[in-house]
């Protein structure tokens, strides 16, 4: 092995142990950093760590190894891209940094496992069209609605994209019925229709009336202490959108609203110290049927 090989393993071993330090090397380096990473990554060459031990240090056996490569290739993409189009074993593995890269060479990786059989490749798939993806990607991505294993992916990538024609299929999953995900649904159609400036019809309402916010239990008896508040009466509200924060010595409580409405009164103001189980905001909300 080569000086500059063993110079460059020296610094991975360093940077898996822990030492973020030994990035800079591995930068300075160049090209070669990453490409000696690949070909550990991918078997075809020994590594200078014990993998056991980062998933000890770590609790998590790629975060180095992975976090790692997200930085050579964001430095070194054209050696990124070269590689993995050469070698297509590399493309599973790889995976994971695409959804980091903004690059139009990515697409291809990307649209073909959107088609696997894997989930998490699925998953990362959808993540990296939320950066790379374009309008023509609509119709492929709305169809992993249908899919429970990556449609919460599905949901994030199309209210990032923005295309008017994801409007139906988000507007059907939010008023399929009152589960999570419809919400979730609805909050993404709202970033869609922002995103096109209008809904594309006038959009029909149902009202739910008074939604009461509290101080959730967690069995403390602790009070707690208001920590921001960013609605007043009489403001509308969209769904998702955080009304207000409370704390105290053991978590952090964010205030959302669950569907659009009229915030119509606010019992809290930042410093207040509050039991658990209060009334704290209410919210004549509405849900959208149409």
């Amino acid at each position: 092995m080569d000086l500059v090989l063993e110079e460059i393993d020296s610094l991975l071993t360093d940077y898996m142990y822990g030492d973020d330090g030994a990035l800079g090397g591995l930068l300075a380096a160049g090209p070669a950093s990453l490409r000696r990473l690949l070909a550990i990554r991918a078997g075809r060459a020994e590594p200078g760590w014990d993998m056991a031990e980062i998933m000890r240090r770590d609790r998590d056996d790629y975060r180095r190894p992975a976090s790692l490569q997200i930085h050579l290739a964001d430095a070194f993409p054209d050696t990124f891209f070269d590689e993995v189009a050469e070698d297509p074993a590399h493309e599973p593995m790889v995976m994971e940094t695409l959804q980091y890269l903004k690059d139009q060479r990515a697409l291809p990786f990307l649209e073909r496992q959107l088609l696997s059989r894997c989930p998490e490749y699925r998953r990362q798939a959808l993540r990296g069209l939320a950066v790379n993806g374009t309008a023509d990607h609509t119709e492929a991505i709305a169809a992993c609605l249908a899919d429970p294993e990556v449609r919460s992916e599905a949901l994030n990538t199309l209210a990032r994209l923005g295309d008017a024609r994801a409007v139906g299929p988000l507007l059907r999953e939010h008023t399929a019925d009152d589960s999570s995900f419809a919400r979730r649904a609805g909050v993404a159609l709202d970033q869609v229709e922002q995103r096109i400036g209008e809904p594309l019809a006038p959009p029909l309402w149902r009202e739910l009336g008074p939604v009461t916010f509290t101080a959730a239990t967690v069995g403390l008896g602790v009070p707690w202490n208001v920590a921001e508040v960013l609605v007043e009466p009489g403001q509308p509200v969209r769904a998702g959108e955080l009304m207000a924060t409370l704390s105290n010595d053991a978590i952090d409580q964010e205030l959302i609203a669950d569907w659009p409405g009229t915030v119509t009164e606010v019992r809290i103001a930042v410093g207040d110290e509050i039991p658990e189980k209060a009334v704290v905001l209410v919210v004549n909300c509405r849900r959208r049927i149409g």
